[in-house]
């Protein structure tokens, strides 16, 4: 075999390799890029480094560093995600590795950071009495070590999300069906949502279409794909805000408390809700009169401009949007608290790591490892998605689905990238972007905003996103055809954009926004465009 054919024997090979789906398929997901704990805080900065605070016991800030640490310290680096309990401290870094110092059943106690397992994707930690750990590892399959080493459980599909709260043990798979069971040998209690508080050994399906769960030792909150807050359990003191107004509790059964939700978090019946203008709203136990009396009947606000909250013993840690951090409550978690209790929120730290939200956590991380998102758009997660990037996105879904070059593509369908542009405001852009913009363009996928401009830098709205997917998809020879559901906000849909928000809603590409609105002029974030690419790369591969 001569030199120049085995050269073109390897670029093909590596061609063809490089759009290859990895097998077996990514489970997503993270424990949080922030913590709180028995009077500990937490959190990880866009270096990788993870520092922490606070009160030091259990030696969880370094051995001999005294009961109590006002300043942050470094504690280990290339961290991606942290996990924290009274006793113990889960990090994992960028390579998947699983760490942990402190004390848990089963394992030596130790100040310094230890290797526990390779491959890990997502660890949670319980933050009660029972020190378990649930993982899920990134071939799918979920874990538990509950004192006698990790053990496998069984499930027919990937795992891509895991929780743990008290004796409850959830998951989340990749068809966003939401299990548990319940390691309680005298029963569970209505926390698990399964309806009834009989013995649950085994996983049993709660619900479906979930992406988000979260729980303490009594309650659940869980987070559906579209937006929508469900709760169950025994509320506070007995009392459960059912989105109304309160009812005698128990509910065994998950039932649904407001929309508009992108995440939640509970901690001894105390219940937090971050919305989608970024309103943080609070109900139940309020722990130390933070918000100046001891039971809150109905969500009141709290907080703006805030992205996640994580809830530790009588303190909390807010995540902004401005990837700042926030503390507030009992002194020990607090950054410079100036009294024991009641600390109003206070600036902690800058820089934190940045992270897509945790609604969009899942589908994002699993775009990434399926080289849907190039490594240059792997950050600024809820910045406006612009035209130029769009088209990246598209183009690189084109190639990922079709396992070959974009040009490669074209030649296939009877096209080729065109020499030169007739859009004379893309010239200052990188060489791959003036590519992509000309194959999208090519393929159909995007259009000029005039004969000789495009608008590169130009945000995209919802309604324009939507008919992008389509066309992608039509550009990959998919049938799009399909009637626009009759949404609240129906009369702001542009007569235009309605064909192609058909095809997206009834493809399950894109929803809603909750009550039944579609908001066609809203922005469209960098991790909305990544999770929807997904989705479309799903719906035609057909993979899960």
């Amino acid at each position: 075999m001569n030199r120049k054919l085995i050269t073109i024997l390897l670029t093909l090979t590596l061609i063809l390799s490089a759009f290859a789906v990895p097998q077996p398929a990514y489970a997503m997901g993270e424990s949080s890029f922030m913590a709180a704990g028995w009077g500990t805080t937490f959190y990880i900065t866009k270096d990788g480094t993870l520092w922490g605070f606070g009160k030091n016991d259990q030696d969880l800030l370094g051995a001999g560093s005294g009961d109590y640490l006002s300043e942050p310290v470094k504690l280990l680096g290339d961290v991606k995600s942290v996990a924290v309990n009274r006793y113990a401290v889960l990090a994992i870094k960028r390579d998947g590795t699983l760490w942990y110092w402190g004390r848990l059943p089963g394992m030596s106690k130790t100040s310094e950071p230890e290797k526990l397992l390779d491959g890990v994707a997502m660890a949670s930690l319980d933050s009660y009495n029972n020190q378990n750990i649930l993982l899920c590892k990134t071939d799918g399959t979920l874990y538990l070590n509950s004192g006698k080493g990790f053990e496998q459980i069984s499930h027919p599909d990937k795992v891509k999300f895991v929780a743990l709260s008290d004796y409850n043990k959830f998951f989340i798979n990749e068809k966003d069906e939401l299990w548990g069971w319940c390691t309680n040998k005298n029963g569970a209690d209505a926390s698990l949502g399964v309806g009834h508080t009989g013995v649950v050994s085994e996983p049993v399906k709660i619900m479906e279409g979930v992406q988000y769960v979260a729980g303490d030792s009594g309650n659940t909150m869980m987070i559906c794909k579209d937006s929508t807050l469900w709760m169950c359990g025994s509320g506070n003191k007995g009392k459960f805000y059912n989105g109304a107004g309160e009812m005698e509790g128990p509910v065994l059964s998950p039932i649904k408390i407001m929309d508009n939700v992108l995440h939640a978090a509970t901690y001894n019946s105390y219940f937090f809700a971050v919305k989608r203008d970024n309103t943080l709203w609070a109900w139940g136990n309020n722990d130390n009169n933070s918000l100046g009396k001891n039971h809150i009947s109905a969500p009141v606000k709290w907080a703006d401009k805030v992205a996640s909250i994580t809830i530790g013993y009588q303190h909390k840690a807010v995540a902004k949007t401005d990837n700042t951090i926030w503390t507030a409550g009992r002194k020990d978690g607090v950054y410079l608290a100036t009294q024991n209790s009641q600390n109003e929120l206070r600036q902690t730290a800058i820089n934190l790591i940045d992270s897509p939200a945790p609604w969009a956590l899942a589908e994002v991380r699993e775009a990434e490892y399926r080289k849907l998102v190039p490594v240059s758009m792997q950050s600024e997660y809820t910045k406006i998605v612009t035209r130029s990037e769009f088209c990246t996105l598209a183009v690189t879904c084109v190639e990922q689905t079709k396992k070959m070059t974009v040009e490669q593509y074209l030649i296939s369908v009877g096209k080729t990238v065109p020499e030169s542009s007739p859009f004379q405001d893309i010239g200052q852009l990188s060489e791959r972007a003036r590519k992509d913009i000309m194959a999208a363009y090519e393929l159909g996928i995007v259009e000029g905003t005039s004969a000789v401009t495009f608008d590169p830098a130009k945000p995209i709205t919802r309604e324009q996103a939507a008919k992008m997917l389509t066309a992608a998809a039509a550009a990959m020879n998919q049938q799009t055809n399909a009637a626009v559901p009759a949404f609240a906000d129906g009369d702001q849909i542009a007569g235009w954009a309605k064909p192609y928000i058909g095809y997206v809603f009834n493809a399950n590409v894109m929803s809603g926004v909750g009550e039944n609105r579609f908001d066609p002029r809203g922005g469209y974030q960098r991790q909305q465009a990544y999770l929807t690419m997904l989705r479309l790369y799903k719906n035609i591969t057909g993979e899960i």
